[in-house]
């Protein structure tokens, strides 16, 4: 059975907005370079570009949920 090992960050608080938008901003980027995989037009080079940004939508999704899920009492 696998365990759950939590991993802390630690980045200043004014860096959590320009995170979280870098993800949106390269979403319809993302979202073109998929539809294009499902149609499979894409070329080595996009495909590599589309799983990195699904790798940074991923990670900003996780810094968005953390921020959600913060303790009450907590700065």
């Amino acid at each position: 059975m696998a365990t759950l090992d939590s991993v802390t960050l630690t980045f200043p608080r004014t860096a959590v907005p320009d995170v979280i938008a870098l993800s949106s901003g390269l979403l319809e980027r993302m979202h073109e370079l998929l539809e294009r995989n499902t149609e499979g037009t894409l070329t080595p080079i996009e495909r590599q570009e589309v799983e990195t940004l699904v790798e940074m939508a991923q990670f900003s999704q996780l810094v968005a949920l953390s921020l959600q899920n913060k303790p009450t009492g907590t700065p």
